[in-house]
């Protein structure tokens, strides 16, 4: 009768340990980007209920004063010093209450940092129909075009010419001047 003798292995070889290495690092190149794509998203969420909150509150103090058209006064500071909201701070935005004289009852957001750094939102708000009256014949302008086109208030420019950052967001860049060169406030 011949015995069999049985090695006890214990531990990992080599080659399983760099597969096992090689397995995690495919997931984590995978599951980076999916991760900050959906940081960038909440990231949208979060300027999109803060410009709406802005935005709605500088009607009602326009609509308390009687005031057809929103002026700009020292500083952002102060802006939002006059509305009748609490308004929380933002480490990723820099906020604009007067965007210029073409969209003056809108306002603007502007990315303050991160890989999207300087991608321009601009809320329309229930002012959108005032600045594009007539999405039947919505004429040249890119921004009445990009309202009447998506029903969207709230439109995305890239930060660049040559950097698509509105992808980010899931958002369409759009051609818009009015938040460009203007001084921006954190607070």
């Amino acid at each position: 009768m011949k015995q069999t003798i049985i090695q006890k292995c214990n531990g990992f070889t080599l080659a399983e340990i760099l597969v096992a290495v090689l397995i995690i690092a495919i997931l984590a190149t995978m599951a980076v980007p999916m991760y900050e794509r959906t940081i960038e998203k909440s990231r949208l969420a979060e300027v999109s209920t803060k410009l709406k909150q802005l935005g709605d509150a500088k009607l009602r103090l326009m609509d308390a004063q009687d005031i057809p058209v929103y002026s700009n006064y020292a500083n952002v500071l102060d802006d939002i010093a006059r509305l009748d909201i609490k308004f929380t701070s933002s480490p990723y935005f820099d906020f604009l209450m007067y965007p210029n004289s073409t969209y003056a009852n809108a306002v603007c957001a502007i990315r303050s940092g991160g890989v999207n750094q300087g991608t321009q939102f601009l809320y329309l708000g229930e002012t959108a129909s005032q600045y594009c009256p007539d999405c039947e014949h919505p004429g040249s302008d890119a921004l009445c075009i990009a309202y009447c086109s998506t029903g969207q208030k709230l439109l995305c420019k890239d930060a660049s010419t040559t950097k698509p950052t509105c992808e980010a967001y899931g958002m369409v860049s759009t051609n818009f001047t009015s938040c460009d060169n203007q001084s921006y406030a954190s607070f």
